[in-house]
């Protein structure tokens, strides 16, 4: 099965050091199964914590059953929709995964920050490496399945599509990273019903405590922001990284993800984050847009993803700028409308409510 994905902002699969010296297929798998576990929650599917301390709540599959029947479904009894088709103990991942992409450049982002400032400090830290080189261009995916799993590429067909269309693909999505053009899409809806009829549930279910992003809780902004509005508010950026590559793609792309998350240096508006401390404080600000500080019990992910500006093409006026999350629709409510302060004459384009989506009601606006 081959599957060609357009780059519409760069794609970052990571390294064993946390540098991007090259595409990691296995930055692109976990980042699929990441979107796989979110998609059926959403649908009521059970999914195991592959990450867990606790060996009950981890799959394993059951060779002992297996030997007794020969019968591969007893095996598979405690084994989670998920891990049916990315793995767990004892069961490989029903495909293998080759990934090459058409061009791979030098490492750049950009801020309205002057060096020293703390946006400008921050994009360094990821910067590690003059050897660090992102995805762009077409991104080549080819799956090879198992013997008597290709069937299967249905329901990877449907996730790449749902991925394309709802989030990013790959490492670091927070920074802008990801975001693709699947151009054999189907719609969402057509993509849920794809992985609801496969869902096979396990017994007994995990019953996991704790809270794990679901597609209930999803959220949706595709906006369009007029090039009026881009180069008001980013007239005068600095480059971090490569600076030749990032005058290449100045016209398609303006890497600025985390001066409208976090905040916007020399701007009367703040960014996302800055905003919403404002109004709600510091701990719940950590909560929604995540934390390094603290112990590692502390630490935690940010359930607020923001993209690049980017075009899809050279001829469009605007850029496009996609902004999702799992929290509940009042904070999607609020970002939206400090988007609108930041950017006085933004489009929403599309809306999508996650549970509406669930309900068979793809777009809100």
């Amino acid at each position: 099965m081959n599957i060609t994905l357009k780059t519409l902002t760069p794609l970052w699969t990571g390294g064993v050091d946390q540098t991007s010296d090259r595409l990691h297929e296995t930055g692109l798998i976990g980042s699929l199964r990441w979107w796989y576990e979110v998609i059926v929650r959403g649908l009521g599917g059970d999914v195991c914590d592959p990450t867990s301390d606790n060996l009950e709540h981890r799959c394993q599959f059951d060779a002992k059953a297996y030997e007794k029947t020969k019968n591969v479904e007893d095996g598979l009894i405690g084994v989670c929709p998920v891990c049916r088709l990315f793995g767990c103990t004892s069961w490989k991942r029903r495909f293998e995964l080759q990934a090459s992409a058409t061009r791979s450049e030098p490492f750049w982002l950009a801020t309205n920050d002057k060096q020293g400032g703390f946006n400008h400090w921050w994009l360094s830290k990821i910067y590690k490496s003059g050897n660090s080189h992102v995805a762009f261009g077409e991104l080549m995916l080819i799956f090879r399945w198992m013997r008597g799993y290709e069937s299967q590429h249905e329901i990877m067909k449907a996730l790449l599509s749902l991925v394309s269309q709802l989030g990013a693909i790959g490492a670091k999505p927070q920074y802008g990273f990801g975001i693709v053009h699947n151009e054999s899409s189907i719609s969402a809806i057509e993509g849920l019903a794809i992985v609801r009829q496969n869902i096979i549930e396990p017994g007994p279910k995990k019953a996991l405590s704790g809270a794990y992003p679901s597609l209930r809780d999803y959220w949706l902004l595709q906006c369009i922001v007029p090039e009026q509005d881009a180069n008001s508010q980013f007239a005068a950026l600095n480059v971090v990284g490569d600076l030749q590559t990032f005058r290449k793609y100045q016209s398609l792309l303006l890497p600025v993800s985390f001066d409208i998350r976090y905040k916007l240096p020399g701007s009367n508006e703040m960014g996302l984050r800055q905003s919403y401390r404002l109004k709600h404080g510091k701990m719940p600000t950590r909560r929604v847009f995540g934390t390094l500080k603290g112990s590692e019990r502390d630490k935690r992910a940010s359930t607020v993803f923001v993209s690049h500006l980017y075009k899809k093409n050279e001829a469009e006026t605007g850029y496009h700028l996609r902004v999702w999350g799992f929290t509940n629709s009042d904070t999607a409510r609020e970002i939206e409308a400090s988007l609108k302060s930041m950017f006085s004459h933004i489009k929403v384009d599309r809306k999508i409510i996650g549970t509406e989506l669930l309900d068979g009601r793809e777009v809100s606006v």
